[in-house]
């Protein structure tokens, strides 16, 4: 979370060993209309699809002439141009596919994103209805309000438009999303200091959040398309493992040497009196992962993707896009 709408750098690398579907496999395969394919949450979900035979990808943006969308279609994607204040366009996205991913967009600059949130959600549901969808996998969150007492309003939005999911009865697999690793490949949460470190944003005060790399959560979510029986009506909550701000800072300091890393020493509380729109919101969410203990599996994420990787490995892994992001 936090930072959802960016994409990842190198997002098409392939799995080990993934292979891609030639032409006749294609058009034998399963139609999943991905929602946010252009994004972070649906971009690893296209990336993954797009490296299995089984499944052939479809596409939804609001501008099917942008780089993005042309990069999917080049590697086999069906584009096709959709927007949630439009019910019909969804419906017709998701006309004849057997599933779909749907990511609600936000924007906490606007003061009513979460109502705005809730309204897309259950368009996108009701479209899925009518299109007679047989799997949808929505990427939900969880009630903080009605479980923690206070609101964190990115959150509860989604745990509204889940509960409106399961009074339609819809075919659904709800997933949760921890920290995204992939914000730090946009510069995020990481502030060059005065005296020349590096201070890592999260303000959890001590508490370990979890985390996971978008493209492995894509993996996770492939596995769950491919197994329907199993997973339908569940949730999974995604995790690659649950650290603090100091063992993030630790791995940083480790990979990008001579660079030091610290956490920050900053509450949820002060965060969210910070000067930005969307502040108050952000500090809500960080002081849910630090009191509020999601469930996250990050053994259940490495059963539905073994290859999920690990603050440590990934940080490896991206070395030179991180020291970019830094420079």
């Amino acid at each position: 979370m936090f930072g959802c709408c960016k994409v990842q750098p190198g997002l098409e690398a392939e799995e080990p060993g993934a292979t891609r579907p030639d032409s006749k496999l294609k058009n034998m395969a399963k139609v999943i209309t991905v929602f946010g394919a252009t994004g972070t949450q649906g971009g690893g979900v296209a990336n993954a699809l797009l490296q299995d035979p089984d499944f052939k990808v479809r596409a939804v943006t609001r501008n099917a002439s942008s780089a993005k969308a042309k990069a999917l279609q080049e590697r086999g994607a069906e584009l096709v141009e959709a927007s949630y204040d439009d019910p019909g366009s969804l419906e017709r996205a998701m006309q004849g596919a057997y599933g779909t991913f749907v990511v609600t967009q936000i924007n906490i600059e606007h003061a009513d994103f979460d109502q705005v949130e809730i309204r897309h959600g259950k368009a996108a549901a009701d479209a899925a209805k009518a299109a007679g969808v047989q799997h949808v996998v929505f990427s939900s969150q969880d009630a903080v309000k009605k479980t923690m007492g206070f609101p964190c309003l990115e959150f509860d939005s989604k745990a509204e438009i889940e509960a409106y999911m399961r009074s339609i009865e819809l075919p659904v697999t709800f997933v949760k999303f921890p920290a995204y690793y992939d914000n730090y490949l946009a510069g995020l949460l990481i502030t060059k200091m005065e005296d020349g470190t590096y201070e890592i944003g999260y303000p959890l005060e001590g508490a370990a959040m979890d985390g996971i790399s978008t493209v492995d959560a894509g993996f996770a979510i492939r596995t769950i398309f491919k197994n329907w029986a199993k997973w339908i009506r569940r949730t999974v909550g995604f995790s690659a493992g649950k650290l603090t701000a100091q063992q993030h800072a630790d791995i940083f300091s480790k990979h990008l040497a001579p660079k030091v890393f610290k956490p920050t020493e900053m509450t949820s509380d002060a965060f969210s009196q910070l000067p930005f729109p969307g502040a108050q919101h952000l500090g809500d969410m960080f002081k849910y992962y630090r009191v509020g203990n999601p469930d996250r599996s990050a053994e259940l994420t490495r059963q539905l993707y073994p290859g999920t990787r690990g603050l440590d490995q990934w940080v490896a892994e991206n070395k030179e896009t991180l020291l970019n992001a830094l420079s």
